[in-house]
Protein backbone atom coordinates (compact mmCIF):
# COMPACT_ATOMS: atom_id res chain seq x y z
CA UNK A 1 0.00 0.00 0.00
CA UNK A 2 1.25 3.45 -0.89
CA UNK A 3 0.31 6.53 1.11
CA UNK A 4 0.79 10.37 -0.36
CA UNK A 5 -0.81 13.44 -0.40
CA UNK A 6 -2.84 14.58 -2.98
CA UNK A 7 -1.93 17.52 -4.93
CA UNK A 8 -5.11 20.45 -5.19
CA UNK A 9 -4.74 20.48 -9.34
CA UNK A 10 -5.78 16.16 -9.10
CA UNK A 11 -8.60 16.76 -6.60
CA UNK A 12 -11.22 16.80 -9.45
CA UNK A 13 -9.29 13.26 -10.66
CA UNK A 14 -9.52 11.75 -7.29
CA UNK A 15 -12.43 13.18 -5.38
CA UNK A 16 -15.41 11.06 -7.00
CA UNK A 17 -12.79 7.50 -5.04
CA UNK A 18 -12.34 9.78 -1.96
CA UNK A 19 -15.20 10.60 -0.94
CA UNK A 20 -17.63 7.49 -0.17
CA UNK A 21 -14.62 6.93 2.36
CA UNK A 22 -14.49 10.35 3.74
CA UNK A 23 -18.30 10.75 4.11
CA UNK A 24 -19.14 8.61 7.32
CA UNK A 25 -16.67 10.42 9.15
CA UNK A 26 -17.67 14.11 7.84
CA UNK A 27 -21.20 12.90 8.99
CA UNK A 28 -19.56 11.98 12.67
CA UNK A 29 -18.07 15.66 12.66
CA UNK A 30 -19.35 17.87 15.03
CA UNK A 31 -19.75 20.79 12.60
CA UNK A 32 -19.96 18.68 8.90
CA UNK A 33 -17.46 20.49 7.18
CA UNK A 34 -17.55 21.58 3.74
CA UNK A 35 -14.33 19.71 3.20
CA UNK A 36 -14.18 20.58 -0.81
CA UNK A 37 -14.42 23.97 0.46
CA UNK A 38 -11.57 23.68 2.89
CA UNK A 39 -9.18 22.07 0.08
CA UNK A 40 -9.44 24.21 -2.14
CA UNK A 41 -9.35 27.61 0.19
CA UNK A 42 -5.66 26.06 0.97
CA UNK A 43 -7.06 25.07 5.00
CA UNK A 44 -6.85 21.59 4.18
CA UNK A 45 -4.48 19.27 2.17
CA UNK A 46 -6.07 15.48 1.28
CA UNK A 47 -4.26 12.22 1.65
CA UNK A 48 -4.75 9.17 0.30
CA UNK A 49 -4.01 5.35 0.82
CA UNK A 50 -3.75 2.92 -2.58
CA UNK A 51 -3.23 -0.46 -2.87
CA UNK A 52 -2.59 -1.15 -6.84
CA UNK A 53 -5.17 1.26 -8.23
CA UNK A 54 -7.92 1.17 -5.61
CA UNK A 55 -8.18 3.45 -2.50
CA UNK A 56 -8.04 2.24 0.90
CA UNK A 57 -8.29 5.13 2.55
CA UNK A 58 -8.82 9.03 3.10
CA UNK A 59 -7.56 11.27 5.15
CA UNK A 60 -7.86 14.87 5.63
CA UNK A 61 -5.02 17.45 7.41
CA UNK A 62 -5.00 20.66 8.76
CA UNK A 63 -2.35 23.14 10.28
CA UNK A 64 -3.20 24.55 13.43
CA UNK A 65 -1.23 27.39 15.42
CA UNK A 66 -2.36 28.41 18.39
CA UNK A 67 0.37 28.82 21.47
CA UNK A 68 2.56 26.08 18.85
CA UNK A 69 2.19 24.78 15.24
CA UNK A 70 0.65 21.60 14.83
CA UNK A 71 -1.16 19.16 12.30
CA UNK A 72 -4.79 18.03 13.13
CA UNK A 73 -5.62 14.40 11.70
CA UNK A 74 -8.67 15.68 10.65
CA UNK A 75 -10.80 13.13 9.47
CA UNK A 76 -10.10 9.50 8.59
CA UNK A 77 -11.84 7.02 6.26
CA UNK A 78 -11.49 3.91 4.82
CA UNK A 79 -10.22 0.62 6.05
CA UNK A 80 -7.38 -1.70 7.40
CA UNK A 81 -5.67 1.29 9.67
CA UNK A 82 -3.01 -1.42 11.23
CA UNK A 83 -1.94 -2.01 7.44
CA UNK A 84 -0.96 1.43 6.68
CA UNK A 85 -0.62 3.35 9.43
CA UNK A 86 2.82 3.59 9.96
CA UNK A 87 3.35 4.56 6.56
CA UNK A 88 1.21 7.35 6.48
CA UNK A 89 2.21 8.83 10.05
CA UNK A 90 5.84 8.47 8.68
CA UNK A 91 4.69 10.73 5.53
CA UNK A 92 2.82 13.11 7.32
CA UNK A 93 5.11 13.65 10.44
CA UNK A 94 7.82 14.38 7.45
CA UNK A 95 5.30 17.10 5.90
CA UNK A 96 4.18 18.44 9.07
CA UNK A 97 8.26 19.07 10.39
CA UNK A 98 8.66 20.86 6.76
CA UNK A 99 6.15 23.05 7.89
CA UNK A 100 7.54 23.86 11.23
CA UNK A 101 4.72 21.92 13.24
CA UNK A 102 5.86 20.42 16.60
CA UNK A 103 3.15 17.56 16.75
CA UNK A 104 0.34 15.56 15.03
CA UNK A 105 -2.97 15.03 16.98
CA UNK A 106 -6.20 13.90 16.47
CA UNK A 107 -9.59 13.43 17.64
CA UNK A 108 -11.94 10.77 17.40
CA UNK A 109 -12.99 6.99 17.68
CA UNK A 110 -10.64 5.05 20.38
CA UNK A 111 -8.76 2.81 17.21
CA UNK A 112 -7.33 6.03 16.14
CA UNK A 113 -5.67 6.59 20.07
CA UNK A 114 -4.63 2.58 20.36
CA UNK A 115 -2.86 3.16 17.09
CA UNK A 116 -0.52 6.57 17.90
CA UNK A 117 -0.04 5.00 21.27
CA UNK A 118 1.91 2.49 18.59
CA UNK A 119 3.45 4.98 17.46
CA UNK A 120 4.88 7.36 20.38
CA UNK A 121 1.37 9.05 20.69
CA UNK A 122 -0.60 9.92 23.83
CA UNK A 123 -3.58 10.42 25.05
CA UNK A 124 -4.24 14.24 26.01
CA UNK A 125 -8.16 13.77 26.85
CA UNK A 126 -11.20 14.72 25.78
CA UNK A 127 -11.96 17.42 22.90
CA UNK A 128 -15.58 18.03 21.88
CA UNK A 129 -16.81 14.66 23.72
CA UNK A 130 -14.13 12.60 21.52
CA UNK A 131 -10.63 10.73 22.63
CA UNK A 132 -7.92 13.09 21.81
CA UNK A 133 -4.22 11.99 21.64
CA UNK A 134 -0.65 13.88 20.48
CA UNK A 135 2.67 12.67 18.58
CA UNK A 136 5.12 15.25 19.81
CA UNK A 137 8.41 15.09 17.52
CA UNK A 138 11.45 14.65 18.91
Amino acid sequence: MIAGGIPLRDLHLVWHELWPLLEPAVKRSPDKPDVVARLIAGDAQLWAVYEGATPVAAIVTTIQVAEEKRCLIWLVGGSRLGEWAADFLAKVEAWARSLGCVALWGAGRKGWTRMAEKFGGRSIGIIDGQLAWERRFA
